[in-house]
């Protein structure tokens, strides 16, 4: 594999592999869920514009449970099991109890189904051709085999955080990636749309790319990571233009 030298701040980082979340930076998580929300409703006689405030609540709530299983407040839960019953708080806050059972548990697996956004499967695939691309997940490792082949995400590996049976940021995941591939955190740059990933990966050494993505957080502090991409077709560009003969 060749390797990429980024200028970034005040240091030139040299990068072989990439480490990447997926929920959010590779594929669509809002979008997806947004659309598959509004047909299940409208498909049980409940209000379609109702799916945001549904979404927005369950994705609260799942976060707050895997914060619980993180901080070992609570026992391991798998992200599906968590994700299921985080949709089935949201409905009964939302006063959505008479959705079927079956409409729930379709709509609880649509994690599995969540579309990429639309540069990821051209741009992995371009950058799997000269590094390593590694998939590094909160999401159960069915459900990341079942979207990237669906979605035509070319991966190297798939790591799901199920393997130390906890949920980034827990310093554990990122070890997971560093120690089972035998990575050098020197030539490994961790790829995400959210700060809190990237800042978590930073604390083991890893150089750092921001991805911006619609309906994600916009960086708070411009400079701050190695690397800052529109997107993922621009971050391939970024490091095609730096790859080192």
């Amino acid at each position: 594999m060749a390797k990429g030298s980024v200028t970034g701040g005040t240091q030139t980082v040299t990068v072989s592999t990439l480490l990447f979340d997926v929920f959010g930076t590779v594929v669509d998580l809002h979008g997806s869920l947004n659309s598959a929300t509004r047909s299940v409703l409208s498909a049980n006689g409940a209000d379609p514009e109702q799916a945001q405030p549904l979404v927005e609540t369950w994705l609260t709530n799942l976060n707050d449970l895997m914060t619980d299983v993180r901080s070992k407040r609570a026992a391991w839960t798998s992200h599906d099991a968590l994700t299921s019953d985080a949709l089935h708080h949201a409905v009964t806050v939302l006063g959505m109890e008479n959705l079927p059972r079956q409409a729930l548990r379709n709509l609880a697996s649509a994690t599995h189904r969540l579309r990429p956004w639309p540069d990821s499967p051209r741009s992995l695939g371009t950058l799997a051709d000269s590094f390593t691309v590694v998939a590094l997940s909160n999401a159960s490792l069915a459900g990341l085999t079942r979207l990237s082949a669906a979605g035509g995400l070319r991966w190297h590996c798939v790591l799901s955080s199920q393997a130390v049976k906890t949920y980034k940021p827990d310093p554990a995941v990122y070890r997971l990636a560093l120690d089972i591939l035998g990575l050098d955190p020197r030539t490994t740059m961790m790829v995400a749309a959210h700060e809190w990933d990237l800042h978590a990966a930073a604390e083991h050494g890893v150089a750092t790319a921001f991805l911006s993505r619609p309906g994600e957080a916009r960086a708070s502090s411009p400079g701050a990571f190695d690397v800052q991409a529109r997107d993922l077709s621009d971050l391939a560009d970024q490091l095609a233009g730096r790859r080192l003969p």
